[in-house]
């Protein structure tokens, strides 16, 4: 009887030395949202200690927006819950028989022979993020999740780490955007740049990952349901074998029969599989009660016993030595998966030697401990600095809200804000991330401040552009009538004009800079060339009237020597290509320009009187050759309007002077001497009349298409030749 509560107390004290960390194996890993939003910890929570398969949850929706700059925050794992101490193994009372070479396993199915992580992560290591999902997709088709979770639990994670980088990239290429921004802003006011911000929404293979996982989840889920079904088969198959060892022992007498019929049932027992766990330790107390009674029965020899001791204690000290290589592992959460391991292994081994039993035991808790204190005073410490964190950057936050409010009204004060919520930002890419509940509300918060205030400068800087583009317009067109004054010779008036120009370019503002040094130069160029042509015209001006008197005498000779035909239009039409000869020759020097003109006048109207043209003629040949004159000048347009608006006023006061006259008839018509008072009247009143007839006629004249009014029309002598003899 003794020897069967010593048997039971050290079985119990075996299912009592697993790890109770509330830890499995494989440690379930949930995706929370801040693993593919903002830059954040890898969290990895334990399953419980019945849960052997890697409990993968979905990946979740990414949150509205990333940091626009690439703030890479080192990724850090972190628990989800606090790591429970390893439960100590209490001291055993060692039994007297051997325990069976294969250990059952507490609820849990039998391992299948399965690959490595390192086999699994070698034939993965070139897969991309596509190639992983889609391998992922075909291996959730498998029911028997057992059989694939080393392989999920590899994809899962590598497929994480992808999702995380193409995060991180893009947060990256926003950081630099955003940078390249601000210094386009700063180098260039009138341009406004602005970085897009990151996707927020998960793309396809964010949704097929999710999907998968899901999936696989469900494929676990009635897995294990079925498990625990074929538990309550295996219960009831197991009690069964222990009322056969009962039977056996309390019946056979015969050593070799018992000894057969011990070991076929031994198999049979090996062979099923897990029960409930409620049902597991006392089941595995009474089996161990008949086979240390078996045991009894068989009395091995003292020797056996205690080489299958020295064989056990030798496993152990094995596993002591790998416990405490762990501490030496820089991964804070394999080590403890590893130890997790270590401590299964542990429990299939049998007793060790009475003498050695504490000595082992506490040599293994030792290294256990360590290596859990080790992993609890990390994420303190990883909790603590994510706290710091917090802290720090709601201080940026305030900062950043304090300058943003100041008022700015000029491109200075934005470049200021930009520069001081440039520096803000720089700091905020220092610090670490925060807690994960409060990552994305911290972030969200200081990134609002920034996008409003940017979102001003941006409307502000377009705005002054707009009015850089309307200076720009305005100064185009001074450019453009600059260049149309540059080739006048009409050298008083044209100057007039391009000082005005020059005058309302200074008036105007800034132009957009890419524009400035351009359109300055085409202003310039225009005024340069005008008043270079300006400048050469006056220092050779003697020289020029000279030779121009010299070919108006000659012209003077050959108007007086030409021989003219009976034709009259044909003369006429000599007479006038004589005239525009005249007017092309240019000035001549001012003391002889009285006396030159004076004899042309004279050659003209000696050769007139020769071939009889009347004064009408006259009159009429030299207003053709004034309008002529007038359609031959590039400023055509604008001498004829302004002509014209000269002879529509002289038209006007010459209707109103004859209103005036007619009505002072009637006033002098009882006076003394009215006959010759109204007579004079009556003259002047006839010779207005006359004068409205050929300015009207000339007015249509100037109304004429070109073509016409350079054939058909005719007039007083042009305007250039009398700007020439007034000079």
């Amino acid at each position: 009887m003794e020897q069967q509560e010593l048997l039971h107390q050290e079985n119990s004290e075996n299912q009592n030395a697993e790890v109770n960390s509330g830890a499995s194996v494989e440690e379930a890993t949930v995706i929370t949202s801040s693993e593919t939003s903002a830059p954040a910890e890898e969290t990895e929570t334990t399953a419980p200690a019945e849960e052997t398969a890697e409990a993968c949850e979905p990946a979740t929706e990414a949150p509205a927006q990333e940091e626009p700059a690439a703030v890479e925050e080192p990724a850090a794992e972190a628990p989800a819950q606090e790591e429970p101490a390893m439960v100590e193994e209490p001291a055993q009372a060692e039994p007297v028989a051997e325990e069976p070479a294969q250990a059952e396993p507490v609820a849990e199915e039998p391992a299948p022979v399965e690959e490595t992580m390192e086999q699994v992560e070698s034939e993965y290591a070139n897969l991309d993020l596509e190639q992983s999902v889609a391998e992922m997709e075909r291996l959730v088709e498998e029911p028997n999740f057992n059989l694939i979770k080393t392989r999920m639990s590899v994809l899962r994670a590598k497929i994480i780490e992808f999702l995380r980088e193409r995060k991180r990239a893009a947060e990256a290429a926003y950081a630099e955007a955003l940078k390249n921004a601000q210094n386009a802003t700063e180098e260039n006011p009138d341009t406004a740049a602005e970085a897009e911000a990151p996707a927020t929404e998960p793309d396809q293979l964010e949704v097929r990952f999710n999907n998968a996982m899901q999936k696989y989840k469900d494929s676990k889920a009635k897995f294990i349901a079925a498990l625990e079904a074929q538990k309550v088969k295996n219960l009831e198959a197991k009690n069964q074998i222990l009322e056969s060892l009962k039977n056996l022992i309390e019946t056979e007498s015969h050593l070799k029969t018992l000894n057969d019929k011990f070991k076929e049932l031994q198999e049979q027992w090996k062979s099923i599989g897990p029960v409930p766990q409620t049902e597991s330790s006392t089941l595995w107390q009474n089996y161990h009660f008949y086979v240390e009674k078996f045991f009894d029965i068989l009395r091995i020899n003292k020797e056996m016993r205690t080489l299958d001791l020295k064989k056990n204690l030798e496993s152990k000290v094995e596993l002591c030595e790998k416990a405490e290589s762990l501490l030496l592992n820089d991964s804070i959460n394999q080590s403890f998966r590893d130890l997790q391991a270590l401590h299964e292994q542990w429990k299939e081994i049998g007793p060790v030697p009475e003498e050695k039993k504490e000595e082992i035991w506490e040599r293994f808790k030792a290294a256990s401990d360590q290596i859990n204190q080790r992993r609890k005073d990390y994420y303190d410490k990883l909790f603590a600095e994510e706290q710091n964190n917090y802290n720090a950057k709601v201080v940026l936050c305030e900062q950043a809200e304090e300058i943003v409010a100041k008022n700015t009204e000029s491109v200075k004060d934005y470049n200021e804000v930009s520069d001081k919520l440039t520096e803000l930002l720089n700091m905020w890419k220092t610090l670490g991330p925060a807690p994960a509940k409060l990552n994305d509300e911290i972030w969200n918060r200081f990134k609002s401040t920034l996008d409003k205030f940017f979102g001003q400068k941006k409307e502000y800087f377009q705005q002054i552009k707009d009015s850089q583009m309307q200076n720009y317009n305005q100064k185009l067109n001074l450019a453009i009538q600059a260049e149309g004054i540059a080739d006048r010779t009409d050298w008083k008036e044209a100057t007039n004009d391009i000082l005005k120009l020059q005058t309302e370019w200074k008036s105007i503002g800034a132009t957009p800079r890419k524009y400035s040094d351009q359109i300055w130069k085409r202003f310039r160029a225009a005024c340069d060339k005008f008043f270079e042509a300006k400048a050469n015209y006056f220092n050779n001006i003697q020289d020029i009237e000279a030779e121009n008197l010299k070919k108006k005498e000659e012209l003077i000779q050959k108007i007086l020597t030409h021989e003219f035909s009976d034709d009259r239009n044909a003369n006429m039409e000599v007479i006038k290509q004589y005239q525009n000869e005249w007017l092309e020759i240019g000035f001549v020097p001012k003391k002889e320009k009285d006396r030159i003109y004076t004899e042309y006048r004279a050659a003209l109207d000696q050769r007139f009187a020769e071939l009889k043209i009347s004064a009408s003629d006259l009159k009429n040949n030299r207003f053709r050759n004034k309008i002529d004159n007038i359609l031959n000048n590039p400023n055509a347009d604008r001498i004829i309007d302004k002509e014209k608006s000269f002879l529509k006023n002289k038209l006007q006061k010459l209707k109103e002077d004859i209103i005036l006259w007619e009505n002072n008839l009637g006033f002098f018509s009882n006076s003394k001497n009215a006959e010759i008072i109204t007579a004079e009247f009556r003259k002047k009143i006839e010779s207005a009349k006359e004068e409205i007839k050929d300015l009207e006629y000339k007015i249509r004249m100037m109304d004429a298409p070109k073509k016409e009014t350079a054939t058909d029309e005719s007039g007083e002598a042009p305007a250039a030749e009398t700007a020439q003899t007034e000079e």
